[in-house]
């Protein structure tokens, strides 16, 4: 049972590899889904602090580039793939499911006790 996360992601990354790969200097779906679960879950972070909308906005500015910096994306890169992604529905549609899914394993990982 403690596999089965790490399947069902393996299952999601490799049904993204069957797609067409994007144009150059656009990230790749796994890239993107991981680029966006990043930002989600920073964002989530922040908003739980009760910080006033201009500082959220400049301590949000400041993790998200640590993010970038992290995954080694440039922000017109990640603006760029976004735009992509938002542009082709199919592919925006796999991006975001596999978003979804992956912060659904990653909830459910983190709120079941370890059984040992």
């Amino acid at each position: 049972m403690r596999w089965l996360p790490t399947i069902i992601l393996g299952v999601l990354a490799c049904a993204a590899c069957e797609t067409k790969a994007p144009p150059e200097g656009v990230l790749s779906q796994a890239e993107m889904v991981q680029a966006l679960k990043s930002l989600y879950i920073a964002e989530e972070h922040v908003s739980r602090f009760g910080l006033k909308p201009d500082s959220a906005r400049k301590y949000f500015a400041r993790l998200e580039s640590r993010l970038f910096d992290r995954m080694g994306i440039e922000p017109e890169t990640f603006e760029r793939s976004f735009d992509y992604y938002v542009q082709n529905p199919d592919e925006w549609e796999q991006v975001y499911s596999a978003l979804v899914d992956t912060l659904n394993l990653e909830e459910q990982r983190f709120s079941l006790p370890d059984v040992e």
